[in-house]
């Protein structure tokens, strides 16, 4: 009786999984049946994949990025923040003060790539860093006056500083050295 049970639902999650949309089962449903939304990005077909992300760059799809595999990239200025960054912060925030914050971030994540990762206490400074930018930004983002909403501001900061498989790898391995720890939430006014 009860594998009987058992076995109704089994059936019913199956069924339910099988469609691809039209209800007969037809995952093959051509793109031009299936539209995009207008804020869909589309990635060009034709070429290699660098030249698709060429070609979505140029487009102003997604920001220009360095991507040498290298985890300090170029900083001409030496201000701690790559110079791709910098142009990314001056070309998508305004306002002196969320400028600063974007800055003070994005100086924290480059840390993060940067840290000794076997140094407990150089670790927990660099998290101390971050967290304390990550608190300025949503002292100075609101979301209002089109501003963006601060989890945007960090997430996207967090993504082009990680944008190469040798920074990402930096980063992971910056959170694997926070395990096990913990700090406090920042408190007061944490803009530098």
């Amino acid at each position: 009786m009860k594998s009987k049970l058992l076995i109704i639902p089994i059936i019913l999650l199956l069924s339910a999984c099988g469609g691809g949309g039209g209800g007969d089962g037809d995952t093959n449903t051509p793109a031009a049946d299936n539209p995009t939304t207008p804020n869909e990005q589309t990635v060009p077909q034709d070429g290699t994949p660098s030249e698709q992300l060429t070609a979505l760059e140029e487009s102003g799809s997604i920001p220009k990025l360095e991507r040498e595999p290298t985890l300090t990239g170029t900083d001409a200025d030496s201000n701690g923040i790559r110079d791709d960054i910098d142009q990314y912060i001056a070309d998508h925030y305004s306002g002196a003060q969320q400028v600063a914050a974007a800055t003070q971030a994005a100086k924290a994540f480059q840390e993060t790539l940067m840290v000794d990762t076997t140094d407990p206490a150089a670790v927990k400074s660099a998290n101390k860093k971050l967290s304390e930018a990550d608190h300025c930004i949503y002292q100075q983002f609101d979301g209002s006056n089109n501003t963006p909403q601060p989890a945007q501001v960090s997430q996207e900061l967090e993504a082009i500083t990680t944008n190469t498989k040798e920074r990402l790898l930096a980063y992971l391995a910056f959170a694997k050295a926070l395990d096990g720890t913990s700090w406090s939430i920042p408190e007061g006014d944490t803009c530098e």
